[in-house]
This record gives structure tokens, sequence and C-alpha cells, in this order.
């Protein structure tokens, strides 16, 4: 057993010198790899730089001609609507001769006090369905979208928009939004300090600029700006290979760009970046260079990692195999010469004898009894484990009240329960549900608990079984005041043919496999086995398995 311990570090330190050769491979590899695409990118670069200030300045010309639209009418609420309509800006703001704003103003005393009208009687309207609601409402919202002909100021107009809104939700108004962006712009910047380059606004997410004639304030979200740069920044040339993008200047270019540059005076606060649509392109060049590598590299890793493979399997079957025959060898051993040794001694002295008492010798043959029963146990357990160990172990789930597989236990323990050195509890709650189990197997998996508690307590024993509800389950608890199980052992316990006390010198009788059977019962039940233990103050192991659904 020793040495199958020592023998580990031979096997972690060529596991060790593997992993280092194939990490030096892999780094070759990823270097060789790297520096190719960085010259091919270099490369490409180079090439389309040219190609994205020809860009740059195409939409420096075509956004001049948008703006001449916003001058080539007189400013105003017609203006404002044409605009949005036709998508020169996501909102302008008009401004008269003096500078300030004619249209859409925050406030305004002014009021149609026809179109007030008629929204109010259609609110008192009770039947929405005449046809006379239907027109008034139809008449209500012409007078609103009319930019051209009615002069009504835009908080009004706001307000009207929204109301009819509530009044009839399918309606949509396309100036809504714009007329809302102008009005957020408003409070929270100046028109005396937009310029005419694009710029961000005190409003977070507006960008702005002032029109050419200087009384037209373009106002633009950044989703649609970006949007919009890049379709001015389309070129039909590059477009099937390589894409441009609008991004702000406090943003990185994305990792593939291949170019950027500035769309200053436009506004220094935008960049257009340049990459390639198939990026495969720039990748597949340097691979054909590295292909040779790339071969004969994965080639040694793969040869290293299955040498490795193999070497540790056969490695780590031949030690389990051995720590399984040292285990067997030494718990068989101990388990069967010790109760054969007593039933020995007791069947020699009893043969021995010149004359058989009765009282002597029904005392011989209930310790005779208990040695058997002791043996038995064994020799079950053992048949058990080689049963769950070979998946022969043929499990008959039925639906079984929980309390009779606690009286089926308690029945096996037979008068080590009520031992004079024992007290024994049953804390069975009343009207537990039924679960689906094996109820032989579940038994089986109770008593090995309940003859750990048994083994593992002092003199002045103290053993309860202790039953209840959790979860959708039942659970099933044996506590004792034995001597207890350290953290450190709580994740071994469970391990077959594990012992906290490993010496063959130790007085508790038992193999090794009892709580590992448990584990493999709870698991084949789909339920879970959790221990809860201090050291010198005892264990409470519990089982909780699912209770059966009631139909």
């Amino acid at each position: 057993m020793g040495q199958d311990v020592r023998a580990w570090p031979m096997l972690a330190l060529l596991m060790l010198v593997v992993a280092v050769a194939i990490a030096c491979v892999l780094w070759f590899m990823r270097e060789a790899m790297r520096n190719e695409r960085l010259a091919v990118r270099q490369k490409l670069s180079e090439a389309y730089r040219g190609q994205l200030a020809l860009i740059q300045e195409r939409v420096q010309e075509q956004w001049r001609r948008e703006m001449e639209h916003l001058d080539s009418a007189e400013p105003g609420a017609a203006l404002f609507a044409a605009a949005v309509r036709q998508h020169w800006a996501d909102a302008i703001i008009c401004l008269d001769e003096a500078g300030g704003v004619s249209y859409p103003q925050i406030t305004s005393t002014e009021r149609d006090l026809e179109a007030n009208g008629e929204l109010l009687a259609l609110e008192k309207a009770t039947n929405r369905e005449d046809p006379q609601f239907a027109a008034a409402l139809e008449r209500l919202v012409a007078r609103v979208n009319d930019y051209s002909t009615r002069r009504m100021p835009a908080p009004q107009r706001r307000f009207l928009m929204r109301e009819l809104q509530k009044l009839q939700p399918s309606l949509d108004f396309a100036t809504l939004p714009a007329e809302d962006l102008a009005a957020r712009y408003l409070e929270a910047d100046s028109v005396a300090n937009t310029s005419r380059a694009l710029h961000e606004s005190r409003a977070a997410g507006i960008w702005a600029c002032r029109s050419s004639g200087g009384r037209v304030i373009a106002l633009f979200t950044t989703g649609n700006l970006e949007a919009l740069l890049e379709a001015l920044a389309h070129d039909n040339t590059t477009s099937g290979t390589a894409r441009v993008v609008a991004i702000p200047a406090n943003i990185e270019a994305p990792a593939d760009a291949l170019a950027t540059s500035s769309l200053a005076p436009l506004t220094p606060e935008w960049r257009l970046a340049l990459s390639l649509r198939d990026q495969a392109q720039v990748d597949g060049a340097a691979d054909q260079r590295v292909s040779a590598y790339l071969w004969i590299g994965s080639s040694v890793i793969a040869a290293m990692t299955l040498l490795i493979f193999v070497i540790a399997h056969g490695f780590t079957r031949q030690v389990r195999l051995a720590r399984i025959k040292n285990d067997l060898v030494a718990t068989v051993s101990h388990e069967l010469k010790t109760p054969l040794t007593s039933m020995r001694a007791l069947v020699d002295t009893l043969l021995d004898s010149e004359r058989l008492e009765e009282k002597t010798t029904r005392e011989y043959l209930q310790l005779l009894s208990a040695e058997n029963a002791r043996l038995s146990r064994v020799i079950e357990n053992f048949l058990t484990f080689s049963r769950l160990e070979r998946n022969r172990m043929n499990f008959r789930f039925e639906p079984v009240p929980a309390a009779q597989i606690v009286q089926s236990a308690i029945t096996a323990m037979g008068e080590r329960c009520h031992a004079p050195d024992c007290h024994f509890t049953d804390e069975t709650q009343a009207d537990l549900p039924a679960v689906v189990a094996d109820p032989n197997a579940m038994t089986t998996a109770l008593v090995n608990l309940l003859d750990n508690a048994w083994k593992y307590t002092g003199a002045e024993k103290r053993i309860t079984l202790r039953t209840s509800t959790r979860n959708g389950g039942v659970c099933f608890t044996v506590e004792d005041n034995g001597i207890g199980i350290s953290e450190r052992e709580n994740r071994r316990i469970f391990q077959r043919f594990y012992q906290v006390d490993q010496r063959l010198s130790r007085t508790a009788e038992g193999c090794g496999l009892g709580l590992s059977i448990v584990s493999s019962i709870v698991a084949a039940h789909h339920g879970t086995v959790s221990l809860s233990s201090e050291v010198g103050r005892g264990s409470a192991f519990t089982i909780e398995i699912p209770a059966a659904v009631a139909t």
C-alpha cells in the first residue's frame, strides 16, 4: 500500500514534463501564427488606408449637401415636419432672425382653443363606436398633423398627440418622437452653444450641429447618427470586401479594424473604421504559411497526449487494483478471522468440558449465535458490495410505507436495540408518505447505519432513529452519541473499504463497506445521504429519498 502511494509522484512528474513540452509547442505555434497574421494585416492596412481617406472626403461632402436641405426653406413648423418625415434629421430646432427658438418651443402662452375644444368633446363622448366620434377623432388627428396651415404651439401639439393616443392607442404620430427629442435637448442645452461642427450636447445621447445658414439646428440620436454616417460612407467599390463603421472617438475601434480615420472638421468626436467583411481572408493567408508547423505541432501534441493517457490509465488502473487487493485481503482476513477464532474457542471450550452445565452451555451458545450473526453480516456486506460493483443488484421498486422500512430495520437489529447498555429511541413521524423503493435494499441501508451507530458508541449507547418529510421527500436520520467523525474525514467516509480507524488492531468490527453500500443504494433510489458529526459528541446520518407521487 505504501509503495502505491509513493509511485504517484513519478506519474505526476511524467505528466508535468509532458505538459511543459506541449505548452512549449503551443507557445511557438501561437507566436508564429500571430506574427504571420500581424504581417498580413499590416499590408492590408496600408492598402486600404488611402481608400478610407477618399471615403472620409465623400462623407464630408454628402453631409454638407444634407445640411443644405435645412436651409432650403423658411424655418418653422413646416420645415420641422418635412425634415423629420424625409429623415434629414431625427429632429430640428428652428430659430428666428434674433436667434431665438421659433419651433418647437418648450413652453408657449399661445393655444389653439378650437383643438382643445374638440379634444374635450371626444373625451366626454360616451359612445366611441359612433361614426361621428370616429369622424371627429380623424379631424383632430389631421389638425395635429398639419404643420403647414395650422398654427399650433409645440407643447400643445405634444399634449394633444398623447391624449389622442390614450383615446385610441393604435394611433402613431410620426413626428411625436422628434417633438420629444427637441424638447429634451432644449431643456438640457442652449441653442447659443450649438456650433456648426457635429458635437454631443448636454442632453445624453443627443448630437447637434447648426446648418450652414445658422437658423436650423439638426439633432440626432447616437444610434441613428451612427447609421447615417455609415450610410454616407457606403462605397460600392469596397462594400463587397470591406465594411466601414462609424464609432465615437471615446470608443475603442473594433479589434479587426485595418484602418481608422477621424471625421474632423465635420466632427472630431467620430471616426470611421474599416475592416474586412471576411476575416478568414487574413487568417487564411497567414495560415498557409504556418500550415506545415501546425501539422507537425499537432501531431507531436497528439502523440504526447495519447502516450501520457495510455501510461496514466495503465498506471492508475494497476494502482487501483493493487489498493483494492490489499484492502480486500486485509479487511477480509481481519473480519473473518475474528469471529471464526471466537467461535472456535467457544466450541473447543465446550468440547473440553467433562461435564456440560446447562447455564454455561446456553451462555456459550448465545455467544456462538452472536458471532455467527456477526460473520453473516460481514459476508452479506461483501455479497451486496460485489453485486453493486458488478451492477448485478436487482432493485424491485414499489410503493412502500416509510414506517414499514423503519420497522424492518429495527427488527433486523434484534436484541441489540433493547440491550441494557443501549437507549434506543424510535421517533417515526406519524402519517409519513409512501416512498417508491426496494424495501429490502432500503432496510439494508438503515441497518448498516444502525449497526455503525452501535459499533462506534461507548458503553452507554444512545441511538435515535428519526423520520421526517422535507422538500417533497422522506428523511431517515440515525443519530448516536459515538466517537464522531472529523470534518477532514467526512469526504472519504463513503469510500469503499475506508475506515476512520485504519489499524488492524481496532476494536470496532467492520470492513469499511457499510457506508459505501448505503451510498450506492441511496443513489439508486435517486436520493442523497449526508453526515453531520462532531468529534467526541456523535454523528447523524440522514438518508433523503423522494416520496411517492399520490394518485
